[in-house]
């Protein structure tokens, strides 16, 4: 039989590990197809290429942010192409998801379907009609959760380097899994089902780790729900990783407050900080949240370990999410702002989703909670919280990711907090997520500081003037491209400032032919000190920047780590 194996994935540079452990599992004398399409791509194309396959059976990997297109596929694929079969399968449809029998698929992998998808496919060769543990289909609706033998995935061609990814390995994620399953119970998290951890054995790890450090990979993740679950493991492949795979960077999800002493200490005093970056989920700091969707959690080691990791450069994506039980507005605040003081790269602020398996899904009617009906199901209103709420919880994450992620305003954020400006973190990013929600173009870089300044002004009124939060902005607005970009406000140097100031830079020893030719030059604002901002462009390299004050004495070249000053 044709089978093939396929999936939408969110952009290119992500690879799907399910299809290619599919892949390799499949037993002779079956040569599967497997082809990988994206969001992006035009659905009509891929249903057009889909046919002239002429395949007998397509497996479909399936989550929430592609469901919906995949319904649509499938729908249309059963309209063109009678006697087809449909097999789906993955985290999305492994759970209260039969009603897809009803809309043209034919059969359902529950759990992990290395064995069982194979399974399903010799009973169809064999045009015959009987139960298959892991298999779901409407003669048979057996509802066994499968899971693999990981020794026998262990005997398998790995599914990491296969020839169909060698050209493009530098290009895209390699997602790597060392465990299966989580120990902890997070009633949210469908990863809380499959309590029971299954770990790869370690020689295994090793030896892929081995041939990853002499791939063209560069970016890698891992798939482990808790890398951290067995310390003494983690410990020895965090170290491989660390001193023989140097040419690579790793994502690894950690429970911070279980971090061991020794793994601690290795991040905090043996790792290449360039190489590791974390995702320790928070999700929240009130104790009565927390204990409500299973989640022991040491609030102070938590705050202590990030703190650390953060002074020993390492990178961390952490994690809150709105709409847990008994977090009201006033109570999400305190745990937004306590995790911002901690300064972590990254913060997502997320809607709780309902996912279809979960405890809280079940829980749901009890808790007041509203869910959206289709994927990706974030929940609409809770006991604690009403949509309009939410709905400006969903406008905050957005400033959060556009102002802090992507690095836009950080410079200007910092200093409005250390100069006590704004009341709180979190109502600034309250402030931004509004004005960003009306963006007319919200990429347009000039837009989106103007909407940063417009929120900051009618936020604190008379307590700043609009001077000085320009000049704070301007610090960050020019860090955001090589080339010199168009103002984007009226607050502009005049002719004898700007005189003044390139003289004085002369003088400071900058080169005259580029202060001449290749200068920007607006007001600034560094240590609390308003200043002028000079900006030197070459097309051969980074431009440099430099901050000097208001008299011209004092000077400082940003992105370095010296202070420069000079006495006129």
């Amino acid at each position: 039989m044709k089978v093939l194996l396929t999936t939408l994935n969110a952009t290119y540079i992500h690879k799907n590990l399910a299809l290619r452990w599919l892949y390799q599992a499949c037993p002779e004398p079956i040569t599967p197809t497997l082809w990988e399409f994206t969001l992006r791509d035009d659905m009509e194309s891929i249903i057009a290429r889909l046919c002239e396959g002429n395949f007998d059976i397509i497996c479909f990997s399936v989550y929430i942010w592609n469901i919906e297109p995949i319904r649509y596929i499938i729908q249309e694929l059963k309209l063109r192409q009678r006697g087809l079969r449909i097999l789906v399968g993955g985290p999305e449809v492994s759970y209260e998801s039969f009603d897809l029998l009803d809309q043209g698929v034919d059969a359902i992998s529950l759990g992990e379907g290395e064995q069982s998808v194979w399974e399903y496919v010799a009973m169809c060769e064999a045009r015959q009609d009987y139960e298959i543990s892991g298999i779901y289909t409407k003669s048979h609706p057996n509802q066994t959760q499968r899971k693999s033998d990981l020794h026998f995935l262990e005997q398998l061609a790995n599914p990491y380097f296969m020839e169909m990814d060698r050209h493009d390995m530098g290009k895209r994620y390699l997602y790597l899994e060392t465990s299966r399953g989580c120990p902890y119970g997070c009633t949210y998290c469908l990863s809380s089902c499959d309590k029971e951890v299954r770990l790869f054995s370690t020689s295994y790890v090793l030896d892929l780790l081995k041939q990853l450090s002499k791939s063209d990979v560069k970016q890698v993740k891992l798939l482990d729900r808790t890398f951290n679950c067995d310390p003494k493991r983690a410990l020895i492949l965090a170290r491989y990783m660390n001193e023989h795979c140097i040419h690579q960077t790793f994502q690894l999800e950690v429970v911070a407050d279980q971090l061991s002493s020794e793994l601690l200490s290795f991040f905090l005093h043996e790792a290449d900080p360039k190489r590791f970056r974390l995702e320790i989920g928070v999700q929240s700091f009130q104790q009565p949240t927390l204990h409500a969707v299973g989640r022991f959690q040491n609030n102070e080691r938590l705050k202590q370990v990030i703190h650390a990791l953060r002074q020993a450069h390492i990178t961390m994506h952490v994690d809150l999410i709105a709409g847990l039980p008994y977090e009201d507005m006033f109570g999400f605040a305190q745990s937004f702002d306590t995790l911002f003081e901690l300064h972590a790269d990254e913060l997502q602020l997320g809607i709780l989703k309902l996912l279809k398996g979960t405890v809280l899904k079940q829980q749901a009617q009890a808790f007041g909670m509203k869910q959206e009906e289709a994927a990706p199901y974030s929940v609409q209103k809770t006991n604690w919280l009403n949509e309009a709420q939410l709905c400006t919880l969903r406008q905050c994450a957005q400033a959060v990711e556009k102002y802090w992620n992507e690095a836009r305003c950080r410079y200007t954020i910092e200093a409005l907090l250390d100069e006590h400006i704004v009341p709180s973190a979190f109502a600034l990013f309250i402030a931004l997520g509004k004005h960003y929600a009306r963006l007319p173009h919200p990429y347009a870089l000039p837009h989106l500081y103007q909407a940063f300044a417009q929120a900051v002004m009618e936020m604190v009124g008379e307590c700043m003037d609009r001077h000085t939060l320009l000049a704070l902005l301007n610090m960050d607005y020019y860090a955001q491209a090589n080339q010199r970009l168009p103002h984007f406000h009226e607050d502009k140097l005049s002719k004898q400032e700007r005189s003044a100031l390139k003289q004085a830079a002369k003088d400071y020893g900058l080169s005259p032919y580029r202060l001449d030719h290749y200068a920007a030059m607006c007001y600034g604002r560094y240590a609390h000190k308003n200043g002028y901002l000079l900006i030197l462009y070459d097309p051969k390299q980074k431009p440099q920047r430099y901050w000097c004050n208001e008299a011209y004495t004092e000077w400082k070249e940003l992105d370095h780590e010296n202070n420069f000053a000079c006495e006129q």
